[in-house]
């Protein structure tokens, strides 16, 4: 746990349900594991950036600081992958 309390220095566990996700690298997709990985994904090029992703970045970073359940940022990842139409 983090000293002041924050858990910043905590990595939230994967998910139980990866989600897979239309890449130009990677052979054409990407497996999305955790709420670490869809933020470095949503700031790394992401083509629309409207309501969707918006949340999910809040949510991903609500999980990162242990202030929401992991499983709300792979939902709101979910969606934020629809929106950008990068669903497999």
């Amino acid at each position: 746990m983090a000293k002041d309390g924050g858990g910043d220095d905590l990595s939230p566990g994967p998910w139980n349900v990866c989600v897979l996700v239309r890449s130009a690298e990677h052979d054409g997709f990407e497996f999305v594991s955790s709420a670490r990985q869809a933020l470095a994904r949503l700031a790394d090029r992401w083509p629309v950036r409207e309501s969707a992703y918006r949340h999910a970045v809040a949510t991903c970073g609500d999980v990162l600081k242990s202030w929401s359940p992991s499983y709300l940022a792979r939902i709101a990842f979910e969606d934020a992958v629809r929106e950008a139409g990068l669903s497999w």
